[in-house]
């Protein structure tokens, strides 16, 4: 099939399956005609009551394509949500690997399918192996199933278009967008979302997010090949990378710079506010960094500082907010447009390890960070000492 359609540049063919794209009902009425005759050329018969002709949405291959772009079939994501609990690690393989059929089209899938992927490693795990479901399983569980339902529109590439792909580490993920600007709006073509080994997390700054870029460069490189596009980090140390001299890299730096090199020497510098990625990875640390949500609640609870709060007054807001699929909740101060958890004092100093790490912001910039996404009293006290 790929010889016949080789120089049809408005088909792609899946087995025998033909997709057939234009941009106006005239241009598809002409590709359709140059199409059949091709086929008709090389003796290949077709079935009418099997095609869709001229139509502005389909489905195919599991995706449900449109002029704006692509998303999950809805059926798909229905059967997706309705899925029960695995009883055993095979069918947790299996639900996990239907759900990372979509993987591209949800920023932070690594992250939020970390719990349920830790299941999956050990000597003694089996297909068989049942599983004990905790309540925190459940959240993870139930997390997963919602952000599909939530998954982004991943817009077609334009040929003419300004290629970026935005790049981020943080301690436990790496990440990536690939986007590219269309009437000065920059708009997501996928996602790269990825767990960092045990080696790896033990990498410094500059390697972590070079890795994050060399990882994301080889899940993206069919979509860059003889493309110019730039990449964007906020890790600044990086912009200068191919200006070091290969004496001062060490083997595994200079094999993912010349890995690199091959696709782009254009590396620039964004800060962290404005880096999507960082921002998403940053959420997902800082609220999961004690491994699940129901970890944070459990602490709330012997929290002699919150029980004070709550007892004799404060100017926060605390609310008890439910986890999803859970009958726990956690305290939030509800008085911004995004709750705000509140630490326990054991938790602090690993939630601000963990947002600090990402992008090594100074004094205020740290307060800043941290206080958009929790909350506790001695916060600016904390990030000073």
């Amino acid at each position: 099939m790929d010889d016949v359609l080789k120089d049809l540049h408005f088909c792609f063919a899946y087995l025998d399956d033909i997709l057939v794209f234009s941009e106006t009902a005239q241009e598809h009425e002409q590709h359709l005609r140059t199409l059949f005759t091709r086929l008709q050329l090389y003796g290949i018969l077709i079935n009418h009551t099997k095609c869709v002709l001229r139509v502005k949405e389909i489905s195919f291959l599991g995706y449900k394509i449109f002029p704006e772009g692509l998303q999950p079939l809805p059926e798909r994501v229905t059967d997706l949500q309705n899925c029960t609990p695995p009883k055993t690690i095979r069918h947790l393989r299996r639900f996990l690997g239907m759900l990372n059929f979509y993987r591209r089209f949800t920023p932070q899938a690594a992250s939020q399918q970390a719990p349920l992927h830790n299941l999956l490693s050990g000597p003694k795990v089996k297909a068989t192996t049942p599983i004990t479901w905790t309540s925190g399983l459940h959240a993870a569980f139930q997390f997963c199933k919602e952000s599909l339902a939530h998954a982004t529109l991943l817009a077609h590439p334009h040929p003419s278009a300004p290629f970026a792909s935005v790049t981020d580490a943080s301690i436990t993920a790496m990440g990536a967008i690939l986007q590219h600007l269309v009437q000065n709006s920059w708009q997501p073509l996928a996602f790269f979302p990825r767990n960092l080994t045990p080696a790896q997390q033990e990498y410094s700054a500059y390697d972590s997010e070079l890795l994050a870029i060399y990882e994301a460069f080889r899940y993206f490189r069919r979509m860059l090949d003889a493309r110019h596009f730039t990449i964007y980090t906020d890790h600044k140390p990086l912009i200068f990378a191919f200006r070091h001299n290969r004496d001062k890299c060490s083997p595994r730096q200079f094999r993912h710079l010349d890995f690199v090199a091959q696709f782009t020497t254009d590396i620039q510098h964004i800060s962290g506010k404005e880096n999507i990625v960082a921002d998403a990875l940053s959420l997902v640390d800082a609220i999961s960094a004690p491994q699940t949500q129901e970890s944070l609640a459990k602490a709330q609870g012997t929290e002699e500082e919150l029980q004070k709060l709550l007892i004799g007054g404060t100017s926060l807001q605390l609310d008890k907010i439910p986890l999803p699929g859970t009958s726990v909740g956690r305290f939030c101060d509800t008085a911004h447009d995004r709750p705000r958890p509140f630490v326990p004092s054991p938790l602090r100093k690993q939630v601000f390890h963990a947002l600090n790490s990402i992008i090594h912001p100074g004094i205020k910039a740290s307060e800043k960070l941290i206080s958009q996404r929790v909350v506790w009293t001695s916060m600016q006290k904390d990030c000073r000492t």
